[in-house]
């Protein structure tokens, strides 16, 4: 079914001359050359990579979850035009909107009862209003959106950085391709990408830059709520590797190193305690039976997927899971070298995949760099003696293994992972700016600054 219309081509100048507008508006407001260079070539590439996945989607592939939204998007805008008071739905419960769904379609789609499908089926019909009910065109507006969240986030990673190495952080977190080109369609991982940028960027000025607006508040809560109906994983791995953020945190504050030790024993303690008077045992086991049902009718989904479609061959398998938590635990480094550093070049059948392969290279011999050059043991030491390094290599290795465990195509992993890929990425080059150009290895858990 095309999808994409003449009219689309014919809008697309005019809607990206817009967005540019509002680029340079932004870029107007920087002081620092380098970062108004940064920032204009971070929106071309969005733009691009919102027309490229479109395209490749509409001529290429001929299917994607992006037609199911724009379809499940024109179901309200239909309805509203022949009905306007049906407007309310966009903005009903989705027990509401599912029975008017049914009340209206005979032959119903599971896709639209699924309240995450739902929401960016609502999302899109809305932008249908301001795009003319253009595909292309509402491409547009969720990579614009990707792209000003991960500008935020961009600028939080900066100030962190103190500036250093702004040039190859920027390529890192702004121009790393699988970001812009997965990022930018009309997407869940868009919506997510952006909206993560956002959050992370408030949560920053409301704690260490104590900046506080109620304005800024109402937003915070607002993306939280978008992206836990849309991907609520996101939202929990966010808080765990905050809470262990806050913790380690809490344990640095404590100057006495006898009273440190004493506090990090009591707490493991405490904790044993609660985990085995709540049956933790138990719990973890029928969690982790429900976890392997889930991940073997994924592996299915995709040998289906794989064997009805030449194109979407780019699977690997994991090995046979046989649903006791010691074959997880036993599992989960090779899941997290997967997700973070597969397809090595060999694997790449198709030509996609070879550009995924390449970036996943560089990432593994890029880590490895910085691994050797500070000293396997200094390395984690370091992460684990600053908050925020903690923060942003918890998450990349949660999301690692909740994305490896879930996902057996290529493919779909590296849209998938975009959401952890910046903060995996500044991790390294934060080291890198810090503690190998620095020229000085500053003792971990101290305030000594490398000389630049």
């Amino acid at each position: 079914m095309q999808h994409i219309t003449a009219l689309d081509y014919v809008l697309l100048p005019f809607y990206l001359a817009f967005f540019f507008w509002r680029a340079k508006k932004m870029s107007n407001k920087l002081e620092a050359a380098d970062l108004k260079k940064y920032l204009m070539l971070a929106f071309g590439l969005r733009m691009f990579g919102s027309v490229a996945y479109s395209m490749m989607i509409q001529y290429y592939y001929g299917y994607g979850d992006s037609f199911t939204f724009f379809d499940g998007s024109n179901f309200f805008t239909d309805q509203i035009s022949k009905k306007p008071s049906d407007f309310t739905y966009l903005f009903a419960s989705f027990k509401e909107t599912s029975e008017w769904y049914d009340s209206i379609i005979t032959k119903s789609t599971g896709y639209f009862y699924t309240p995450s499908n739902n929401m960016v089926m609502r999302i899109s019909a809305i932008l249908s209003y301001l795009s003319f009910n253009k595909f292309l065109i509402i491409a547009l507006f969720f990579g614009f959106y990707s792209f000003v969240g991960q500008w935020r986030l961009f600028q939080v990673f900066d100030d962190l950085n103190k500036q250093r190495n702004r040039k190859l952080l920027a390529f890192a977190v702004l121009f790393s391709p699988s970001i812009w080109f997965w990022g930018s369609g009309l997407l869940k991982d868009s919506i997510c990408l952006g909206s993560l940028g956002f959050i992370i960027h408030i949560l920053y000025n409301l704690f260490e830059k104590k900046k506080f607006t109620f304005k800024d508040l109402l937003f915070l809560c607002f993306l939280v709520y978008i992206v836990a109906i849309i991907k609520s994983y996101i939202i929990i791995i966010v808080c765990v590797g905050i809470a262990l953020m806050v913790i380690i945190q809490f344990f640095k504050s404590i100057k006495n190193k006898v009273f440190r030790l004493a506090a990090i024993l009591f707490a493991l303690l405490f904790t044993g305690i609660i985990l085995y008077n709540s049956d933790f045992t138990d719990v973890v086991g029928s969690m982790a039976e429900g976890s392997i049902t889930q991940i073997k009718e994924f592996q299915q989904s995709y040998v289906t997927l794989q064997e009805a479609d030449e194109n979407s061959k780019a699977g690997f398998g994991l090995g046979e899971l046989d649903g006791s938590i010691n074959n997880l635990i036993l599992k989960s480094p090779l899941v997290i070298f997967t997700c973070l550093f597969r397809p090595f070049l060999w694997e790449s059948k198709k030509l996609i995949i070879l550009f995924t392969s390449l970036e996943s290279t560089l990432l593994l011999l890029s880590t490895l760099f910085v691994m050797i050059r500070m000293g396997f043991i200094h390395f984690f030491v370091v992460i684990f003696s600053k908050p925020y390094l903690l923060f942003c290599f918890s998450i990349s290795i949660i999301f690692a293994l909740v994305i490896g465990f879930t996902t057996f195509n290529f493919g779909t992993m590296i849209r998938y992972k975009i959401i952890f890929l910046p903060f995996y990425y500044f991790l390294l080059v934060h080291l890198y700016a810090t503690y190998i150009v620095g020229k000085k290895l500053p003792l971990a858990g101290t305030d000594e600054q490398p000389i630049n």
